[in-house]
């Protein structure tokens, strides 16, 4: 079977049962111990991000982007180009990764997608097989600098821009590497990260399973409303939900209504439960039975109404961190439920397009400043990347990532 990730307050990351009173989903709407919706919020949201997976998988025409061969001629070309500015990565833009005006448009329609549609979208025909695995994360990051050209630090010391997500569970020293959930052959629980966009790139694919899960807020937001307000009103109370927690302690609330009837929704339960032998900060109070609750509907709703990405070699999604939460399916076991080696290898960006980005309140300016803003005592802002896991000495295996060194909350 597969470790064991019972922590010290007894809490399960894997449990689809946190709370071990009546089953959230079933209890009763008893109106008189209900307090409605939340102050300052609306009592329903809607438009285009209020859907569920089986509807969206009936309308993947709309989300897929597909390239078609002049794209890809058109996407070498400006990597080519850029090559030819004997530039380092940090140096990528829209201007030195320059893209045919048409390619450019449909690559925007994706941000606003992201920021004012549905809240996602899937860009679908590189051909990640053909290149190298430097060119690969180049190619990855020019194209995405027509959707969103800020990128956003990864790492606890706000420098590094690319994250490679592999399995690490069969490297020798695992035991001592306190992995995170994301670096394992596991299922991931629905959560946000840090940062606007999310984007994951597709190099290799696992042979089973392994399908990131992706969960509109929004609805989630409106099936509380209308099943359980009380829970919702206290997902509206400060949470710690951001698995590093060195740079923000006080906790933000998991719900905020942000201008414009935007709804925020962040939230881990990393930091709750810990996973194996990574603890949960001691400092942290236990939570209470209504977070419980709280947390193990939210888990139920989520994976009910949830939209599995198809996630080709090549694919490249973009998911609006703020308001989309995802997860993801266990890959490439055994009969016995133990990790087998994998193919399965996503490199992950954290995107913001600052003609489109949301106003976030007072409450979030701490997450936009310690991922977008400068890192440099002068106010400058510097990059380091990681284009390969198998040729920088520096970052052995990519395991900055997987234990403390990340910013990663699944």
């Amino acid at each position: 079977m597969a470790p064991s990730t019972m922590q010290t307050q007894g809490l399960d990351y894997y449990s689809s049962k946190l709370f071990h009173g009546v089953p959230a989903s079933f209890q009763l709407n008893d109106q008189s111990t209900l307090t409605g919706p939340i102050p300052g919020f609306p009592s329903r949201y809607g438009g285009e991000r209020v859907w569920t997976g089986p509807d969206m998988i009936e309308k993947e025409d709309e989300w897929v982007v597909v390239l078609t061969e002049k794209d890809r001629k058109s996407i070498m070309n400006g990597l080519r180009h850029f090559q030819g500015l004997d530039l380092g990565p940090a140096s990528i833009t829209p201007e030195t990764f320059p893209l045919p005006q048409e390619l450019r448009d449909r690559l925007r329609g994706i941000s606003h997608d992201c920021y004012s549609g549905r809240g996602f979208g899937v860009l679908r025909g590189l051909q990640p097989e053909t290149l190298s695995d430097e060119e690969n994360v180049l190619v990855y990051a020019g194209v995405s600098s027509h959707v969103a050209p800020i990128r956003g630090y990864q790492d606890i010391s706000r420098e590094l821009v690319t994250c490679h997500i592999i399995s690490e569970e069969l490297k020798p020293g695992v035991e001592e590497q306190e992995l995170k959930p994301a670096f394992t052959n596991g299922r991931l629980a629905f959560h946000t990260d840090v940062g606007d966009i999310l984007t994951l790139f597709a190099m290799g694919v696992s042979n089973t399973g392994g399908q990131t899960m992706i969960a509109s807020s929004s609805h989630l937001y409106n099936e509380l409303a209308r099943m359980r307000p009380d829970l919702l009103r206290e997902l509206g109370e400060n949470w710690v939900s951001f698995a590093t927690q060195n740079y923000y302690t006080d906790g933000t609330p998991t719900v905020i209504n942000a201008p414009g009837d935007n709804l925020v929704f962040q939230y881990s339960r990393l930091p709750i439960t810990g996973f194996r032998s990574k603890g949960v900060n001691p400092t942290l109070p236990t939570p209470t039975q209504k977070r419980l609750e709280a947390m193990t509907l939210i888990e139920e709703l989520a994976w009910k109404n949830a939209l599995p990405l198809p996630g080709k070699a090549g694919d490249i999604a973009y998911i609006n961190n703020l308001c989309i939460m995802h997860a993801r399916s266990a890959f490439d076991l055994d009969t016995e439920g133990k990790p087998l080696p994998s193919q399965r290898h996503l490199v992950k960006m954290m995107l913001r397009d600052p003609e489109l980005t949301w106003d976030l309140p007072e409450s979030l300016d701490w997450y936009s400043k310690h991922i977008y803003g400068p890192n440099q005592d002068d106010g400058s802002r510097t990059e380091k990347w990681q284009l390969s896991i198998a040729s920088d000495e520096s970052l052995p295996d990519g395991r900055i990532w997987a234990g403390a060194g990340g910013m990663n909350n699944g």
